[in-house]
């Protein structure tokens, strides 16, 4: 099945409600019910190979992960290519 945005929130909280404080594996699935059109495993393979990258778990929920703003490059890069087995090089700078 295909998950929709507002399901993946609905794991979110269910996870945040199932969750052991001081454990090493800190969400109970054993005591999470399945949602409407997926199965627990299902559950638990979305949660932590699509969801889990893009959250933090601070000890006892799991929140969104700030984003990093990305500085651009002011550097120039220089483009060098040659022709005619070397005969001609032309350089440009972006």
């Amino acid at each position: 099945m295909i998950w929709t945005k507002a399901e993946d929130k609905r794991l979110v909280e269910l996870v945040n409600q199932h969750i052991t404080k001081d454990s090493k594996r800190p969400v109970q699935w054993k005591e999470i019910k399945p949602m409407e059109n997926h199965t627990v495993a299902a559950m638990q393979t979305r949660f932590s190979k699509h969801i889990l990258p893009y959250y933090d778990f601070t000890g006892n929920r799991y929140t969104p992960k700030k984003k990093a703003i990305k500085k651009v490059s002011t550097k120039r890069i220089k483009v060098s290519r040659s022709f005619l087995w070397g005969a001609v090089k032309v350089t440009r700078y972006e």
